[in-house]
């Protein structure tokens, strides 16, 4: 079952509009399995590298610059959760949205999805890009991993690009252990950088049951650096 689609209102796209921090827009069609989606995305996203808080003269603390980038990682896991037979109406959350491709791809596919950043920026253009594909039946969580609310846990959690430091790994482990269910399941798209076999490790320790697939759903032994590949965790 595909996500129904209404009629964007001027009041929903006037509660979330985008970021004024960044100057330029650009749309982009993202084909998914059967449907097209179109996203606005920061023109020049190296332009969130010069964010200055203007109220204080100085760079915003724990200040994101990488959430405006739609990355290839994001493309290819965006195709896949449009594929995955998950349940129609299951809640899913989706960490570090960015700019809400895996979460708009979601919705396409039926799915009820809370959109979770700790920038709120993010929230902003993820709820713009759902909206602007005609989805209004979501939510948006401003979500810190170093000091998470409590929330009710999900069945799927989805995230991309989201392990390229070393010291988001123990919090986002700690933070899965939370907010998916018993018998949830996480799903952590990566391009292929040295620190996921870090990652795994740790996953490891933490007692999580580890698959590794490709593209293509293929299954693999071993994580491999230079391709992109797509990690499920669950709780033993």
């Amino acid at each position: 079952m595909r996500g129904s689609r209404n009629d964007t209102t001027r009041e929903s796209m006037q509660e979330f509009a985008l970021p004024a921090i960044v100057s330029r827009w650009q749309q982009e069609i993202i084909p998914l399995d059967g449907i097209e989606i179109q996203m606005t995305i920061p023109a020049d996203p190296d332009e969130l590298l010069q964010v200055v808080d203007q109220s204080e003269g100085e760079k915003r603390e724990n200040f994101d610059p990488y959430w405006g980038h739609l990355w290839p990682a994001a493309r290819k896991m965006a195709m896949l959760v449009s594929q995955f037979n998950w349940k129609s109406e299951t809640r899913i959350l989706e960490l570090g949205c960015g700019s809400g491709l895996l979460g708009v791809a979601a919705l396409a596919a039926g799915m009820r999805v809370t959109f979770s950043d700790h920038q709120p920026e993010a929230l902003q253009l993820s709820a713009c890009n759902a909206i602007q594909n005609g989805y209004h039946a979501f939510d948006v969580l401003l979500f810190d991993w170093f000091a998470p609310a409590a929330i009710d846990p999900f069945p799927i959690v989805i995230a991309s690009d989201v392990l390229y430091e070393e010291r988001f790994h123990q919090p986002l482990l700690d933070l899965l252990q939370r907010v998916t269910t018993r018998e949830g399941e996480a799903w952590i798209a990566d391009p292929g950088r040295s620190l996921l076999s870090t990652f795994l490790r740790m996953a490891q320790q933490h007692n999580f049951q580890i698959a590794i697939y490709d593209e293509n759903l293929k299954e693999k032994f071993f994580p491999g650096i230079g391709h992109f590949q797509v990690v499920r965790l669950k709780k033993r």
